[in-house]
């Protein structure tokens, strides 16, 4: 694993217990610098053992997307890309943990999620969740729920 990815990994671990970020954006920016923006998400996942919780690796790409120019859309098309493929198990969990609904669609969202919980039935709580707790967002605040 490139140091850069593992200082931004351990620096978002420690800080997540604290009352705000102080390190953890710039040690996200950092990532991308090394990495560059084309295919960040793909090379991540090659780059990072699987040893990582998969928790670990959405909470870093959810700072990442504030870091590259277009606020994580490319990143996010990837990790829909890994929902729609459904080939990895390993993907879909860091897909399905991010800060962010997958697919502008909500009828694209239901139909990959549904066949995903289908055919990783370990995720299948979580696929109905984020299915039922999309109505309750607004589209202008893509996983901000409107009410706890």
């Amino acid at each position: 694993m490139h140091q850069s990815v593992e200082r931004a990994l351990n620096v978002i671990a420690a800080e997540s217990s604290e009352p705000e970020y102080t390190e953890a954006f710039s040690a996200a920016h950092a990532v991308v610098v090394e990495f560059g923006e084309e295919n960040l998400a793909d090379r991540l996942f090659a780059d990072i053992p699987d040893t990582i919780s998969f928790r670990q690796v959405a909470r870093l790409f959810d700072f990442l997307a504030w870091q590259t120019e277009d606020n994580g859309s490319a990143m996010t098309r990837t990790v829909e890309r890994w929902l729609v493929e459904g080939t990895s198990l390993r993907k879909i969990q860091i897909a399905l943990n991010l800060e962010v609904y997958p697919f502008p669609d909500e009828h694209e969202m239901h139909r990959v999620l549904s066949a995903v919980a289908v055919s990783h039935p370990q995720v299948a709580g979580i696929c109905q969740s984020l299915m039922s707790s999309q109505k309750t967002t607004c589209g202008f605040c893509i996983g901000v729920p409107l009410v706890e």
